[in-house]
């Protein structure tokens, strides 16, 4: 893999296209770049610590009851994604707010680092019993940190 799209990119997520993904215009439908987006935060999330309830109702929170929830996501479509490719999607924290996270992605060629898609999310961080939205746990911006390798840019 051809790894200059996502060397800065700590948390890198494999997919394989499938036939069943293209669409009526002969490319993989835009809102599969969503689901690897996805795939690539859920994967970083759970690194640091910081997963929400689980579809099983088991309570997949940290210990103070604080988990993610979606609060923006967007993407720039730079070339369409064509059967037969496999995939690379990367996910890494570009600012860590009082209480949200900001996340940057990129979609990539597994075999020869072309990049597809690249884009952003942001998560707030919600105490799940009461709906509220809280301030990001020290753990969890320290876990980040240890990851990137780096302080979080624009930490307030």
């Amino acid at each position: 893999m051809s790894n200059a799209a996502l060397k800065d990119f700590p948390v890198v997520v494999p997919f394989t296209v499938h036939w069943s993904e293209m669409d009526a215009f002969g490319h993989v439908n835009n809102a599969r770049t969503f689901t690897w987006f996805e795939s690539a935060r859920i994967a970083y999330l759970a690194r640091i610590g910081l997963v929400g309830p689980s579809g099983a109702g088991t309570e997949r929170t940290t210990a103070e009851g604080v988990g993610p929830i979606l609060a923006n996501t967007h993407a720039d479509y730079l070339r369409p994604v064509v059967f037969p490719v496999s995939l690379v999607a990367g996910a890494r924290v570009a600012r860590v707010g009082t209480s949200s996270i900001t996340f940057e992605h990129v979609v990539a060629g597994a075999d020869d680092g072309v990049l597809y898609t690249r884009g952003g999310s942001i998560i707030v961080t919600l105490r799940y019993a009461t709906h509220e939205k809280v301030p990001v746990p020290p753990a969890v911006r320290t876990a980040i940190e240890l990851l990137e390798g780096r302080p979080a840019a624009g930490q307030t």
